[in-house]
């Protein structure tokens, strides 16, 4: 490595560190721009969504659209729980898993932090997947005090199931699926069917990139969990992983099921960093809305019912 590229990258760690002394100072309270639901009142619960931070030590611009994402967030004034849908850092090393959990803790965007695998979280195809796996876990209670015994697992917020898929194999653009999570899965939904309760899928790749390709790893198709999703009534599959700008165009219908597909949230080079969702849980619908959490402004023209 050139003598010029060292000096870079030791000038981007030093600022991402700055960036994360800053944070964790008492001095700089979060900034945000306060919002509300639109029917408080009436609100069974709310949360934020964002996808594909990808923090890396030497993206220092990167690292700073994540804090101010995060105060974005936090300025909600009836959020319960914020959902991190994956890609949450680059490589899956150590030092970036510190700087995004030291992140969310430090802002505590919300009382409950759902943080799902993506692909760069497990090494984006290299690495040893398995002690990646591990850290994951480990993290989650480290940082977030949240035990999870696996990398697919869910929560019951105001009786409001959130579900957290993973792809269970090494790769860079493959959701794979052993039957064993399919089970897990349907025990879940029939779980929340006896509840009569609103039920949340995320995951880090969308539906249509799971295929059963006959391995230990992939016996699940898509058909077969989309199916599944829909008798047992799955309000929304969220997801992130192909990074495309939010417009009308990623609120679609996938395998019966009505999905939603993320931008990345600090994004510098394709388009403006911040855009997420909030999502608003009430008796008889559920209202998405597009927001520009660093801006503080909601998106014009992206706001749905379900």
């Amino acid at each position: 490595m050139e003598i010029s590229t060292v000096i870079i990258y030791l000038k981007d760690l030093f600022i991402t560190i700055m960036t994360l002394l800053m944070m964790l100072s008492p001095a700089f309270p979060a900034q945000g721009v306060p919002y509300t639901a639109e029917n408080p009142d009436e609100l069974i619960t709310s949360f934020a969504v964002v996808s594909d931070i990808h923090v890396e030590t030497n993206n220092p611009e990167a690292y700073a659209n994540l804090k101010n994402v995060l105060e974005g967030i936090k300025a909600g004034e009836n959020l319960d729980s914020v959902v991190y849908t994956g890609d949450n850092v680059m490589n899956g090393q150590i030092l970036e898993s510190l700087f995004f959990y030291t992140a969310v803790k430090a802002v505590n965007p919300a009382e409950n932090n759902f943080v799902v695998a993506g692909n760069h979280d497990y090494g984006n195809g290299a690495g040893d997947y398995e002690t990646l796996r591990k850290n994951y876990l480990a993290n989650n209670l480290l940082y977030l005090g949240e035990k999870i015994e696996n990398d697919y697992y869910y929560r019951v917020v105001n009786g409001v199931y959130m579900i957290c898929l993973v792809s269970e194999k090494p790769s860079t653009d493959d959701f794979t699926m052993t039957g064993a999570q399919l089970e897990w899965l349907e025990g879940v939904l029939e779980e929340a069917k006896a509840a009569n309760a609103p039920i949340f899928v995320f995951n880090h790749y969308p539906l249509r990139y799971l295929d059963n390709d006959g391995t230990e790893y992939s016996e699940v198709d898509k058909a077969e969990l989309g199916a599944l999703l829909t008798e047992y009534g799955t309000e929304l599959f969220i997801h992130g992983h192909i990074h495309d700008d939010i417009d009308a165009n990623n609120f679609y219908k996938s395998y019966g099921v009505d999905c939603i597909n993320l931008c990345r949230v600090t994004e510098i080079t394709e388009y403006e960093a911040g855009d997420g969702i909030v999502v608003e849980v009430y008796e008889d619908e559920v209202v998405v809305r597009v927001r520009d959490f660093i801006k503080g402004e909601w998106v014009d023209g992206l706001r749905y019912t379900y």
